[in-house]
């Protein structure tokens, strides 16, 4: 029995691109070493039996829950809940958002031990731009500092699409993050991601952007160097939407390849109206050449590859990954002000 698992929390807009990325979760994960697990919200019965058989057939664990499971909340705070809401099997958990793509194996990352109390995030693209002078990092410096971050703790903004935890540790930052936000009068720029950022900075391990590829830095001329085994669709368009700069057709064919395997869960799948397309097409196009003008040829790409640099450093002090159980389990918790 695994300890270990991949998991996607989903509701029916998102249903179809979780369970594409979800497959190739599996085809990219050893089944010995983690279980792939879709939990879905509020979907009808039809949908539910769908995807319960479409995943039965695709060795991945379906479960189909109630919104009165996580407290009313919607589906892209479920992950605040996963501690409560996975099997009891599971001591760790890569959480996935379902507009992502997995393209190479995650073994590396799901080898990594994770000490109690703690998990890994990459850091938000936002933490790249935030030191310059420019309209948009002025912006994204200030929203920061509203949250009452730090300098330091600014820096280390984690983006919460992919989450390798600890799910007891989780449990508390979870529980934690969900008070904030359900207490708060107005909801945040980035709500779910910045109530996560203020309650778990302290016990967030470092992790390669590898891992959660944000897809416009293929705009960047970094990809070569990062190599992603999990790239992250982080806006609108989305590749199951069809294919836009800066992803290749062989991106949004994985869809359609899909819908013919599994036919009966064709009719979730989300497509662009042609007049629509056409318009997210050329803003894409534009939004490429801005993106290797402001990002690709200055500091920001200079900083990405010095954070990249610097956890391959680490990494290589620090020895291949494996994980001992009894040693994870006996690393002391860290203080609230602790950092990593």
């Amino acid at each position: 029995m695994t300890k270990s698992c991949v998991c996607y929390t989903t509701d029916m807009s998102y249903l179809f691109p979780s369970f594409v990325s979800a497959l190739q979760a599996r085809r990219f994960t050893r089944r010995d070493l983690a279980d792939i697990v879709i939990i879905a919200f509020g979907i009808d019965t039809v949908a539910e039996a769908i995807f319960a058989e479409a995943c039965a057939r695709a060795d991945i664990v379906f479960m189909s829950r109630s919104e009165a499971d996580i407290r009313g909340a919607p589906a892209m705070l479920a992950r605040l809940f996963l501690s409560e809401l996975l099997p009891q099997q599971y001591d760790y958990f890569l959480y996935v958002d379902g507009d992502t793509q997995i393209r190479g194996p995650l073994d590396d990352l799901l080898l990594k031990p994770v000490p109690y109390g703690m998990f890994y995030g990459a850091p938000d693209p936002m933490t790249f731009a935030r030191d310059d002078t420019d309209r948009q990092s002025r912006i994204i410096a200030a929203h920061l500092a509203s949250l009452g971050l730090s300098s330091a703790d600014a820096c280390r903004y984690f983006n919460s699409g992919v989450i390798y935890a600890e799910r007891w540790g989780w449990a508390r930052i979870g529980a934690e993050a969900w008070r904030i936000f359900s207490s708060q009068p107005v909801a945040s720029r980035f709500p779910d991601q910045d109530v996560l950022n203020l309650v778990g900075l302290p016990y967030c391990l470092s992790m390669s952007l590898s891992w959660n590829f944000p897809v416009f830095m293929n705009n960047v001329r970094v990809s070569s160097m990062i190599s992603p085994r999990i790239v992250h669709y982080m806006a609108r368009p989305k590749p199951w939407e069809g294919t836009f700069p800066p992803w290749n057709a062989e991106t949004s064919a994985v869809y359609g390849e899909v819908a013919r395997d599994f036919p009966q869960t064709a009719r979730y799948w989300r497509r662009l109206r042609r007049a629509t397309w056409l318009r997210h097409h050329l803003h894409q196009r534009y939004k490429r050449v801005h993106a290797l003008v402001t990002w690709g040829l200055g500091a920001k790409r200079q900083r990405i590859l010095a954070y990249e640099s610097g956890l391959k450093r680490d990494e290589a002090v620090q020895g291949p990954p494996g994980r001992d159980v009894g040693a994870v389990q006996s690393v002391l918790r860290p203080s609230v002000g602790a950092s990593f």
